[in-house]
Formats: C-alpha cells, structure tokens, sequence
C-alpha cells in the first residue's frame, strides 16, 4: 500500500534476510529541502529512538552523514543513490536487531564527530593504505600527554603501541626526522617524515582528527545523559553500568 501527500511518501518495503524470509517495513519519506527523511510510519521493527542504531529523536534515520555524503535527491540518479541507501540502512538494521551491536565495519560516528571523522579518513588517505585501513578497522587512537618542553602532546597508536607524536600547541610532529610513515609496512626506507611529500602535515591532522572526533563524540553522549536506554544494543552508554563508548 502506498499513500501519497504533497510532502511525504508512505509505502511498505519489505526486506530480505538470508534465511529466505522478508520482514515488511511500513516507511514514511518526507521531503526536507532538497533531502528526503525516512522513518517508521510506527517504531514497530524499530526503537522510536536509539543513538546506536542512527535512529535520531524524531525517528527519522541517519542515512549518510551531512557534511560527507551527497543526501539531496534532485534527479532520477541521486533518487536511486537514496533508495540504495534506505534498503542498505534496513538491511543493517536487521542484523543490528539479532547481534545487538552494529554490524558495519565502519562504525557511524555520532553528531559532530562524523565531520572529524571525515577528516581522519582524508588525512589517513593521503598516510596510505595501511592507515586508511586501521582507521576503518578502529585500530588507531589518540592519548593526550602531559605537559613537556612543547607543550602537550597528542600520541597517536595502533593497537595500543605507538606510532608517532605530535605538540598539540606548535600543531607539528615531535620527531621529524623519524622515517616517514608511508613506509609503515613496506619495508621501505624513503625519506624522513619531514622530507616526504606532505606528510608530516597529513599526521599532525590525522592525529587533531582523531582527538576531536573522540572529544565531539564524548559531548554527545554527555548531552543524552538521562535519557532512556531503548535496551537493544550491548554496550550501549545510555544503559545503566555501561563505561564503554560506542562502537
């Protein structure tokens, strides 16, 4: 059944699982601007709210993220791109129902830490392969240091041993004349990080990325504080006796 209004759309899309059986989901798209929101006609399938499920506070669902994904549907071609997106995003949320965790390798940032997020991955990029890899794989982090010569430090680590430093306040690597990190890996010995390309200025972004995505991430889930835990995700922070951070 499909209702349409001069705004919204209402229609059942069902969704396949592998065991062969195709669950129906009863959707509403509303049209934003030049972007289309979508969200459960009812929060029957789905919580009416929940962070770790991209499900935001008037049901409407996260699609992409604003400021990285092209979401505006203006044509038959970003229309598609829209319907891809809609079924991948119920898709995932099937398997998020049975795992209780979200399946994507690539865990969705929340709120404003999606746009540092983004530029972690530029500047991963622009390190190479192995880095645009550990970002995706979440092996890389940042721990702020105590105060030294240069001011705080900011050490970036993969699998909890590290790779580099950077001087938060001089915003520059601490040791430039390490091997470059592009050679992380390979077996190569090219120039020293300050000599090679630009990337010494890859790192110190990379590694700023990095702390202010965790920063925006913690000021999210600080602004959420009190807020009911829908209880279908483990590990969620809104639950009671939940330390961690989401995945």
């Amino acid at each position: 059944m499909t209702a349409v209004r001069s705004t919204s759309l209402e229609f059942i899309l069902p969704v396949p699982r592998p065991g062969g059986t195709a669950p129906v989901y009863n959707i509403i798209a509303e049209i934003r601007g030049d972007v289309v929101a979508a969200r459960e006609a009812e929060p029957v399938r789905l919580p009416a709210f929940c962070p770790e499920r991209h499900i935001n506070r008037d049901g409407s669902f996260c699609l992409g993220w604003d400021g990285a994904d092209d979401l505006a549907v203006r044509d038959e071609e970003t229309a598609r791109a829209w319907w891809r997106r809609l079924f991948k995003f119920l898709s995932l949320q099937e398997r998020a129902a049975r795992r209780r965790r979200w399946p994507d390798r690539r865990a969705w940032p929340h709120g404003d830490a999606a746009r540092h997020q983004l530029r972690a991955e530029m500047a991963a990029h622009r390190l190479g392969s192995p880095f645009t890899e550990d970002l995706a794989q979440e092996r890389l982090e940042v721990i702020r240091k105590g105060r030294g010569a240069g001011g705080h430090g900011l050490r970036v680590q993969r699998d909890g041993r590290r790779l580099y430093s950077v001087w938060e306040g001089a915003r520059r690597a601490v040791n430039l004349r390490q091997r470059c990190l592009c050679a992380l890996g390979t077996g190569s010995s090219p120039a020293v990080l300050r000599g090679c390309g630009d990337h010494a200025d890859a790192a110190v972004e990379l590694a700023f990325a990095l702390r202010d995505r965790d920063i925006a991430e913690q000021d999210f889930w600080a602004q959420l504080k009190g807020t009911t835990c829908c209880g279908t995700m483990d590990g969620c922070p809104l639950s009671s006796g939940s330390n961690g951070r989401s995945e």
